[in-house]
């Protein structure tokens, strides 16, 4: 009776039916599941409709081998094939101007690398494969509770090697989907005891269950447990693999994108601190930006060795000490003092701040780099290897991995971040950045060398001071070079005038460039992933959105423009308090500590560490926690669940008013035949059957007589003849009465079974 109907209907129900399949549905949710994990933004979204696309084509493919035996087995070793090849290609490409091959960055916690968009295509090309074909295999093939169940916990378990935690709307989705996709393959056999009921009952049933399951336990209260890992880290040794990977990323790099600090969610110790305050630990340094690929390289004086040590201790640097060197040349020299506006000012005058000391253990085995304090004095003892090389920028590396220990302790002295907070101390070196810098350097070591010929016991601390500033002055020419280069952008000179119109010295201008991120809405956000083409201009003018790579550049960027020589410094941030008894340390550097900011030179004081960014860790105020998220997605979910119930509860009565008024506005012969359709549908009755059938059906559940529109429904198909409106009216009244008389019977038949 439906063959009308269903040759127009026949490709839209087609399509429906394709893009319904539970397989494909499930199949989607696992592979968005999955990308979400390397992608974190909104490209995750651009791949599920990526996969619903390809696994849509991919499933026909499967149905196509599933009919024709060897044609569709080589159609689908060909796509095999073509998959394998975009792979190789993805990997390729990827790999090209990147520091390390795909398997690396495969096996590498993504918190720890950047990201790369052809590597992420390799892994969604290998996955959508994979879980398309063994999903498909074990449920329409050859259905297996316990491998669908494996393939269940697959996305779970990519988090779970990172100790990252998935979005709670994905867990919900995997867990109702993978229900869902048990009903609807269970097979269920009659016995005595069981009755199959009908298929939408069993889906109506499933899905309520689904929804309610999800609800209740997203809201029920969850205890607050800290699970133990160790046991079960120290059978598999995922804790010691991924220290080795840490270890080797950890190494003195060429260059830097600041993808080390985006989606960090690992609390892996990595050293243990003893400190009385918060420190900037330095790893390296970098000197050009590329605007292009928005990433840091080194230059010469970010890897150059300067010396070597053999012994433990370490001589860093002198805070105040260039300071010092200056205004001694102008008390030997009234000349130099006058013209430099130093005339009553003694090396006296400066006072240095205090020392502290900081003791730091690695948790996981040390790298070639030791980690080293701002400001260091010098590094007091090592364990850590038997020769060391200090590099001009002070990173500490270690000569000959074989010379590393599994536990090392470094203990150093660093001076207190306190020396602008000295009237006297700020204004010698106010002074000194409003004059010719190199011209004043040069003039004081000329002083310099002059005098100490006439003091003998004084002779070795003034030579020591004029090989300093002789030494400064070079240094300060090559800073001068290759510490300036801001790209000449326009907008970024101008907001760099801006920002430091009216300040005549290096500290203040340094001081409010800082200031600029903290009173101009930027945004501290770990989970914004730049799109291809962002750079520092992106940064400063539209989003106003990044980690410390984005501040920190910016800070470098600016100050350059200012005519302050800068570098991008990475290393940690730390901050977290943490008591381990067994080294007596109060400090706790993990992943999430890793940091980038910017060192700026302060004519007349030396390198100086700042810091713009707004949060130097995940802002915890800002996000919700994780049970609040639970609780929240349960509301929703209950919300959910009783509009489904109110839906399901209405539907029919609702359906039945609209399909009546629809029926007012169609002409007789469309109406008639709308009429038998309807009540096929609201009987349950197969389309196979004649109308003559469907009414003896109809009368035999509810007693209801439609015999009527029956007969007119064949003159209408069949004899194509038409009616009146008369008889349509009739036609009409009839369903009216069978609808009330099949309603009437399922409420008598829930009445008896209860």
């Amino acid at each position: 009776m439906h063959e009308t109907e269903n040759k127009s209907t026949g490709l839209k129900a087609r399509i429906i039916r394709y893009l319904c399949d539970p397989v494909l549905i499930y199949t989607v949710i696992a592979m968005t599941a999955i990308m979400y994990h390397y992608c974190k933004s909104m490209r995750t979204a651009v791949y599920a409709l990526a996969s619903l696309v390809i696994g849509l084509l991919f499933f026909r493919l499967m149905d196509y081998m599933g009919k024709h035996k060897w044609i569709g087995g080589a159609a689908y070793i060909a796509v095999s094939f073509l998959i394998l090849q975009a792979v190789l290609i993805c990997t390729q490409v990827g790999a090209e101007k990147y520091p390390i091959p795909f398997g690396v960055w495969f096996m590498t916690p993504q918190s720890v690398v950047d990201f790369n968009g052809w590597y992420t295509l390799a892994i969604f090309l290998m996955f959508m494969y994979f879980m398309g074909t063994v999903i498909y295999y074990y449920t329409r093939v050859r259905y297996r509770i316990f491998m669908n169940f494996l393939i269940f916990i697959i996305p779970f378990t990519i988090y779970g090697k990172e100790a990252e935690q998935m979005p709670i709307l994905l867990i919900i989705l995997m867990s109702v989907g993978y229900i869902m996709l048990f009903v609807y393959f269970r097979e269920l056999k009659d016995s005595d005891t069981v009755v199959i009921t009908d298929k939408k009952e069993t889906w109506r049933s499933a899905g309520i269950y689904a929804l309610l399951f999800a609800a209740v336990a997203a809201v029920f209260p969850k205890p607050a447990i800290e699970a133990d890992r160790s046991f079960i880290e120290s059978l598999i040794s995922a804790e010691r693999f991924t220290d080795r990977l840490l270890a080797m990323l950890g190494d003195f790099q060429e260059s830097s994108s600041g993808g080390q600090y985006r989606g960090v969610d690992s609390d892996e110790h990595l050293f243990y601190v003893s400190a009385d305050e918060e420190l900037h630990f330095k790893t390296g340094t970098f000197s050009f930006y590329d605007y292009n690929y928005d990433t840091w390289s080194i230059g010469d004086a970010d890897s150059m060795e300067i010396a070597e040590y053999k012994d433990s201790r370490i001589e860093l640097e002198e805070v105040g000490v260039l300071t010092q060197a200056i205004l001694t040349a102008a008390e030997l020299d009234s000349g130099f003092a006058e013209e430099f506006g130093l005339s009553g000012y003694s090396p006296e005058d400066i006072a240095v701040p205090d020392v502290g000391k900081a003791s730091i253990y690695n948790a996981v085995r040390m790298g070639d780099v030791v980690p080293v304090p701002q400001s260091a004095k010098s590094l007091v003892w090592s364990c850590a290897a038997r020769s060391m090389e200090i590099l001009k920028t002070g990173v500490i590396r270690i000569r000959g991995r074989e010379n590393s220990y599994g536990t090392a302790e470094l203990k150093y002295s660093y001076y207190r971040g306190t020396f602008f907070e000295n009237v006297n101390n700020k204004e010698v070196v106010d002074i000194i950045s409003r004059s010719d810098y190199s011209d004043l350097l040069w003039r004081a070591s000329r002083v310099l060398e002059r005098e100490s010929e006439y003091y003998d016991e004084e002779n070795e601390i003034i030579e020591d001071y004029a090989r300093l500033l002789r030494r400064e002055y070079n240094d300060y020419s090559d800073y001068i070079e290759g510490l300036l280069d801001y790209g000449d952008k326009s907008r970024i000179y101008d907001l760099a005038q801006e920002i430091t119109q009216g300040l005549d010295s290096d500290y203040d201008k340094a001081k409010a460039i800082e200031q600029y991120f903290f009173l101009n809405d930027f945004i501290y956000d770990l989970e914004y992933v730049k799109s291809r083409g962002e750079n520092v201009e992106n940064f400063l003018f539209n989003t106003k959105r990044g980690v410390c790579f984005e501040y920190a550049t910016s800070m470098v960027m600016l100050a350059r423009a200012a005519g302050i020589p800068a570098r991008y410094c990475e290393g940690y941030l730390v901050s977290q308090m943490h008591e381990n008894q067994k080294y007596n340390t109060n400090m706790l550097i993990t992943p999430k500590d890793a940091h980038g900011y910017p060192e700026l030179y302060i004519e007349g004081y030396g390198w100086m560490t700042f810091e713009p960014t707004i949060s130097a860790g995940t802002n915890e105020e800002e996000k919700l926690d994780l049970f609040e998220m639970l609780m929240i997605a349960g509301i929703i979910l209950f919300g959910l669940l009783i509009l489904i119930l109110i839906f399901i509860k209405i539907y029919p009565s609702l359906s039945h008013k609209l399909f009546v008024i629809r029926c007012g506005k169609k002409s007789p012969e469309d109406m008639v035949k709308a009429v038998m359709y309807r009540l096929c549908k609201v009987y349950h009755i197969s389309g196979v059957n004649t109308s003559h059938e469907a009414a003896k059906e109809i009368m035999r559940i509810s007693g209801a007589d439609v015999s009527i529109p029956a007969d007119l429904f064949d003159d209408v198909v069949y004899g194509e003849k038409s009616i009146s409106s008369q008889d349509a009216e009739k036609v009409l009244n009839t369903y009216v009465s069978a609808y009330e008389a099949y309603r009437e019977t399922k409420k008598k038949r829930r009445i008896k079974t209860a």
